[in-house]
C-alpha cells in the first residue's frame, strides 16, 4: 500500500468516525415524536372495502403530528368517498423487507384485503443490505400477495434520502448512487395489479415540496406532515390510475 494510499484512507477512517459520532449525539438528542394511533377505522358509506397498510415506520406515519396527517390514512379518506372502508394499519417502526416477508404477508392475506398499501425499503438502505436481496425480497411480497389475494398492491420504491440531515452527507450520496438503479429495477416489477410508487422523486422538485427541509420531522428523517402530503399524493396518482 502507497503512501498516498494510506494517507486516504487515514482521512476516510477519521471523516467516518467524526460523522458517525455527530450521527451519534444527533441521534441519542432527537425529540420524542408524536405516537400514532394504528387502531382499526371504517369510513364512509357505500360498497365495503377492505384496506390494508403496511411496511415499516412510513406506514405507520412516523414524524406526522397525528395518524390523520399520515399517507395510510389520507390514503382511507380517499377510498371512503364512495366506500365503507374497512382500514387497518399494520405498520411497525424499522421493519426492512425481510421482516414485511417474513412477519406481515401473510396477515395481509388473512385480511382479504382489496387495496394493499406498503412502504418499505429506507431502513434496507441505511443498513447497507444488498441490492440483490431487496429486489429478491419485494418479488417475493408481490408474488405472495398476488397469488394469495386479489388486492390491487401500492408499494413503494426506496425513498429519497436527500435532506435526511441526521445521516452524514457522504453516506447519503452513496445511498443515493447505489439505489438509483435499485429503483430501476423495482419500477420494472409493475403490472396490472402491482403498482411501484415512485416516492423517490415524485413531487420533490415542485413546490410547496422542492425546499426540503420543510418536509422532514424534528429527528430529520422521517417526513413530516407536509412531507406525508406529498407521499400522499405519490400514491394516489398511481390509485387515481388503476
Amino acid at each position: 500500500m502507497t503512501k498516498a494510499l494510506i494517507i486516504v484512507v487515514i482521512i476516510l477512517i477519521l471523516y467516518f468516525g467524526v460523522e458517525f459520532g455527530i450521527f451519534y449525539y444527533k441521534y441519542s438528542h432527537l425529540p420524542a415524536l408524536p405516537k400514532i394511533d394504528q387502531s382499526d377505522k371504517t369510513l364512509g358509506s357505500g360498497p365495503v372495502l377492505r384496506y390494508i397498510a403496511a411496511g415499516d415506520s412510513t406506514s405507520v406515519g412516523e414524524g406526522a403530528s397525528g395518524f390523520e396527517k399520515s399517507y395510510a390514512y389520507q390514503i382511507a379518506q380517499y377510498l371512503a368517498k364512495t366506500n365503507t372502508v374497512e382500514y387497518r394499519n399494520i405498520g411497525v417502526v424499522g421493519y426492512k423487507t425481510a421482516d414485511v416477508l417474513r412477519n406481515q404477508v401473510d396477515t395481509i392475506i388473512a385480511y382479504k384485503p382489496d387495496v394493499v398499501t406498503i412502504s418499505i425499503g429506507p431502513n434496507d438502505a441505511t443498513h447497507l443490505v444488498s441490492a440483490n436481496k431487496i429486489l429478491a425480497n419485494y418479488k417475493a411480497i408481490i408474488e405472495k400477495l398476488e397469488s394469495q389475494t386479489l388486492a390491487k398492491i401500492y408499494i413503494t420504491n426506496i425513498a429519497n434520502f436527500y435532506g435526511a440531515n441526521i445521516l452524514p452527507w457522504l453516506y447519503i450520496y452513496l445511498i443515493e448512487y447505489r439505489d438509483q438503479k435499485l429503483n430501476q429495477q423495482l419500477t420494472a416489477l409493475e403490472d396490472d395489479r402491482v403498482k411501484i410508487v415512485n416516492i423517490h422523486d415524485f413531487g420533490w422538485n415542485q413546490p410547496p415540496y422542492k425546499n426540503r427541509s420543510k418536509t422532514y420531522a424534528a429527528d430529520w428523517f422521517h417526513p413530516n406532515d407536509l412531507g406525508y402530503q406529498n407521499w400522499t399524493a405519490a400514491f394516489l396518482s398511481k390509485i387515481q390510475a388503476k
